[in-house]
């Protein structure tokens, strides 16, 4: 009984079978009339229009396999070889059956439109996969050979499952036609999801970029990023990468060192180095990334994605001169710029020194790699440059770090013909057996990760900051020029370098005998030279700096084409070794600038001064005026502290120069307190006021900065600070006059006429002071005028704090003595208030009042005198 139902339910599916078949023979016929009666229509129609390239295969409508399940094709890949085209796909079943699906029922073939047919094999990873459990999906990847002249829209790949009532055991459930217009390749920018070891891993081109090579060829350096998707490690897959040209040239591509290994996490990232060594005539334009992925014991390549390259770059790999190159580091951004370039000649050779400065503007320590440094000429020749600087450079964000980079090469000097290579470094212990880490043909690839331009000059000359280690028997020192200045002073000119040492070690060590030594275009100044410390004394504990200076004397007109500067140790009196040297050209960077309205802090964290103009006024006078500044210091510190004697010069804008007379108050300020020092010199009319700078410089003599009355010799740490006139307007009373640090108001203002030649004039007034402000000898004058209303004027001088004295509701009496007054019985004056300096004045405010006539004497009135005698 059971045989006969099973009988019955076989015939009735042979029928369904047979049923669906006959349906979909006639839709064929139906559609293939329909489609020979479109192509009619369509060939009317202009043959240059194209189609849409689509690199999607979700059109494609799935193959049912149950009536509940069903299988879609979702990928497609073609392998050019020599001996023909290697293709696979890749089928998806979806059970939403409630029983598992077993794949010994089901399989795919492949035939063309013509009829050829091909024999697809299940790839090594997926012949294990016999069944689809309910409710999931499995994935089973074919590869097959096929013609070189064969297209994917050539092909038909069938769904094929067991039937034993058909003549050969088997029923086509149905097939997919890949459309003509389909692209395997990803376009640029747009990630790629494929299987690798049966993870899903998105596969996204980063970026290309172009290494100007040797002997016409070029590096090629892509950038690939995988993304981890699935929920399982991804370890070592067995994939390769190909760079394949318009052309269907193939290029294997070399994995770095740090990418050959490749392992990530469940929905981790892990970004991918390649390299290939090219022609140059070798066009990148429009070519192609390939993985490939080797299945078997007999590592049969298979395809696995191509994605399309965007336009390769060049931008960061050759850079113009001053301009900054940015490499990538661990996925971190340094940024690399030659600062300076220096130059000297010597018979036929020259010495180049360059600064390069290193700056890490990623989010994450860098260890910087040990690159390697050339010089190369426009004929080829390479000079390779020797230093140890980035043997253990690490760089935290932000950090940056000055190397110096010297080397000899041979030629006149011009810069404008070499370009500096900075090299990718070569893992010493590479084997050249190891196909992973370099090609099979033992080239091991060293890429210039940026080519520069020699800057042909810089303004802040070479070794600037860039610390030198210096070891001898006393210790290990960190050495280091800090600023380098050309400063005004009488008749001639002060060079001045600023060299910070640091004790490196870690236990307290004394500074032995150094001296500076200067040499201008060869010549070594044999004169007024002079070492100078900060700090008194020589022991420096660990970690301590100090700072010291190197100064001399030049005639104000030499001009220097070559200024050479080096702190010596003097081991004994023939003998000395050179610590650190500063080789610049004369052109010597100008004098620091501070804005108007700007301040400037100098000294460390526990000694700092803020320094800035407060005002600058112009005291006019007969052949010529005075410029006077007031400037201000503010003790940023937590003790009393403040800077030294200072030193000035005013600076006009073609170039003269002006000594300033200082006064200094001999006090130094308290925790956030200010001191005043006012600067004044006498310049011509014609000089443009606006136009002036103040030059403002610590004073120094005897090998010490000046404190108290001493007179300076020199000076160094000189800023130039704007100095803008202030524009004084008079005022209409004389209330709140600014007379800094004081501040004078007129209460009330009585002038009593009593009848005589004598006018008292009584004042109440108050002034007040800001403690806070500590300042030198006050040199102003308060000039107070009356002048009457028939235009007579009478001055008084008065000298702030002993004249005038600080309080509220002081008086000041003042008489005038002068016939004029005698008959005057009433009327007004006006007083004015200027500031004198120096004999040359400014006003401040003026005000008119009416005269007192209160104590003026009652006037007896005249009578008629008559005779005595009568009429």
């Amino acid at each position: 009984m059971n045989q006969k139902k099973m009988f019955v339910s076989l015939l009735a599916s042979a029928m369904l079978i047979s049923s669906t078949a006959g349906i979909a023979m006639a839709a064929s016929t139906i559609n293939k009339k329909s489609a020979t009666s479109s192509n009619s229509s369509t060939s009317k129609k202009t043959a240059s229009t194209t189609k849409k390239v689509v690199h999607t295969l979700g059109n494609l409508s799935a193959v049912k396999v149950t009536a509940r399940s069903s299988v879609r094709l979702t990928d497609v890949n073609i392998l050019a070889q020599d001996d023909g085209n290697v293709v696979t796909y890749t089928l998806s079943y979806k059970n939403n059956d409630s029983t598992p699906m077993m794949m010994l029922d089901y399989w795919s073939k492949v035939k063309t439109k013509g009829g050829t047919s091909f024999s697809p094999k299940l790839i090594a990873k997926d012949q294990e996969k016999k069944t689809v459990a309910p409710g999931s999906t499995v994935e089973l990847t074919y590869v097959m050979k096929v013609g070189r002249e064969v297209k994917l829209s050539d092909l038909n790949f069938l769904i094929v499952k067991w039937d034993f009532s058909q003549a050969n055991y088997e029923r086509t459930l149905g097939k997919f036609n890949v459309p003509a217009s389909y692209s395997i390749t990803t376009p640029v920018g747009k990630p790629k999801t494929v299987r690798l070891s049966d993870s899903a891993v998105k596969v996204k081109v980063s970026g290309i970029k172009v290494f100007p090579g040797e002997d016409k060829n070029q590096y090629v350096k892509i950038g690939v990023n995988l993304n981890n998707i699935s929920y399982k490690l991804l370890e070592n897959p067995n994939i390769k990468w190909i760079l394949r040209t318009p052309s269907g040239t193939n290029y294997p591509l070399t994995p770095d060192k740090d990418s050959t290994s490749v392992s990530i996490q469940a929905q981790a990232n892990k970004a991918l180095s390649l390299m290939a060594s090219l022609p140059t005539s070798v066009k990148l334009q429009k070519s192609e990334l390939l993985l490939v992925e080797e299945q078997g014991e007999e590592k049969s390549v298979l395809p696995v994605a191509a994605l399309q390259l965007p336009e390769a770059s060049k931008t960061n790999v050759e850079v113009a001169a001053n301009q900054p190159n940015i490499i990538s580091v661990e996925g971190q951004r340094l940024s690399t710029l030659i600062e300076s370039a220096k130059v000297r000649i010597d018979d036929g050779e020259y010495n180049l020194n360059l600064q390069m400065k290193l700056k890490n503007e990623g989010k994450k320590a860098i260890k910087v790699p040990t690159y390697t440094f050339e010089v190369r000429n426009t004929d080829g020749t390479v000079y390779p440059i020797e230093t140890k600087a980035l043997d253990t450079l690490k760089l935290n964000p932000g950090d940056i770090k000055t190397i110096k980079l010297s080397v000899t090469l041979q030629g006149d000097g011009d810069t404008s013909k070499i370009k500096l290579y900075v090299m990718s470094p070569v893992d010493k212990n590479e084997s050249t057996e190891s196909t992973t880490s370099a090609p099979t043909n033992g080239f091991v690839f060293s890429y210039p990760v940026g080519v520069y331009a020699i800057p042909e000059s810089v303004s802040s000359g070479d070794g600037l900051t860039t610390e030198t280690v210096v070891k001898n028997n006393k210790g290990t020192f960190g050495v280091s020029f800090g600023s380098l200045q050309r400063l005004p002073w009488l008749d001639s000119d002060i060079i001045a370098a600023k060299v910070t040492i640091r004790n490196a070690g870690n236990k307290t060590v004394q500074l032995p005998e150094l001296e500076a030594m200067f040499m201008i275009d060869s010549a070594e100044i044999e004169g007024d030279k002079k070492l100078i410390y900060t700090q008194s004394g020589k022991l420096l504990g660990a970690g301590m700096t100090t700072e010291a200076y190197l100064l001399t004397k030049i005639p104000s007109e030499l001009r220097i084409s070559r200024l050479e500067l080096s702190l010596n140790e003097k081991v004994s009196e023939e003998e000395t070794n050179e610590w650190i040297t500063l080789n610049t050209s004369g052109l010597i960077p100008p004098v620091s600038y501070v804005g108007s309205g700007k301040t400037y802090t100098l000294g460390t964290a526990d000694k700092e001064t803020e320094m800035g103009v407060r005002r600058t006024i112009r005291y006019p006078g007969t052949s010529s005026d005075i410029v006077y500044t007031e400037f201000e210091m503010t003790n940023k510190s937590l003790r009393q502290s403040g800077l030294g004697k200072l030193v000035g010069y005013f600076k006009t804008s073609d170039g003269q120069y002006y000594r300033a007379t200082a006064k200094q108050a001999e006090r130094l300020p308290g925790p956030g307190q200010k001191s005043i020092i006012t600067f004044w010199a006498k310049i011509p009319k014609s000089v443009t006021f606006s136009d002036l700078r103040l030059i403002v410089g610590e004073g120094i003599a005897d090998s010490k900065f000046v404190t108290g009355e001493g007179e300076a010799t020199a000076y160094v740490n000189a800023l130039a600070f704007e100095v803008p006139p202030t524009s004084i307007s008079v005022q209409g009373t004389l209330t709140n006059i600014d007379l800094h640090p004081y501040s004078w108001t007129a209460n009330s203002v009585r002038a009593y006429l009593a009848g005589s030649s004598s006018v008292q004039i009584e004042m109440n007034y108050s002034l007040s002071r800001n403690e806070e402000i500590e300042m030198g000898e006050n040199e102003h004058k308060l000039i107070l005028t009356m002048t009457d209303q028939a235009g007579k004027s009478y001055e008084k001088e008065l000298t702030l704090g002993t004249d005038l004295k600080v309080g509220t509701n002081q008086t000041l009496i003042w008489s005038i003595e002068d016939s004029f007054f005698e008959k005057l019985r009433g009327g007004s004056y006006r007083l004015n208030v200027d500031d004198q300096f120096q004999g040359q004045r400014i006003r401040l405010a003026e005000q008119s009042y009416g005269y007192d006539i209160s104590k003026l004497p009652k006037e007896e009135p005249e009578f008629p005198t008559f005779p005595t005698n009568g009429f």
